[in-house]
């Protein structure tokens, strides 16, 4: 009996630990904590993350330095006399990027763009030039400009849709 018994005491001890650091990662969640690249709770593209000002740059700075290679309307169709380029914006652009954060496609058009001339957009260029790609894809604006920084664009996902 006295084996017995203390299978049955092992057990309960292992489920109450087990339950204890199960809350204990719920809540550090929760809070921001363990499992959060950012530091923050994730959240979408549509949820308003640029503001329509930061689309406007993004479209003045994106006609003069990307429609070349990606057509005037983002859909891959530059010249003629260049090699093909994928479409930046809707649903092809939105399928290809679903469930990456922002901060992957931010550090791919600062350091890959241009391809004749890569690495030399700033920041600001960069982070324009996704808010006008947002815009494009008919991806809502709100009061608050994307960040050029990567950290805080990490817990913003792209998603296809709503």
């Amino acid at each position: 009996m006295k084996l017995g018994a203390l299978f049955v005491a092992c057990g309960s001890l292992l489920g109450a630990i087990a339950l204890v650091l199960t809350t204990s990662v719920t809540l550090a969640q929760q809070e921001g904590g363990a499992g959060s690249s950012g530091g923050g709770a994730k959240a979408s593209v549509w949820s308003g993350v640029y503001t329509a000002a930061q689309g406007k740059r993004g479209a003045e700075f994106y006609s003069g330095a990307c429609a070349q290679c990606h057509g005037p309307n983002l859909n891959g169709a530059g010249q003629p006399d260049l090699p093909p380029s994928p479409a930046i914006a809707r649903a092809t652009f939105l399928r290809k990027w679903a469930g990456k954060p922002v901060s992957e496609l931010f550090i791919y058009v600062r350091t890959q763009m241009p391809p004749d001339n890569p690495g030399t957009l700033t920041d600001q260029q960069a982070i324009d030039a996704v808010a006008h790609m947002f815009a494009v894809s008919n991806i809502p604006p709100g009061d608050k400009e994307l960040p050029p920084d990567p950290k805080a664009l990490a817990d913003l996902v792209i998603e296809e849709s709503k």
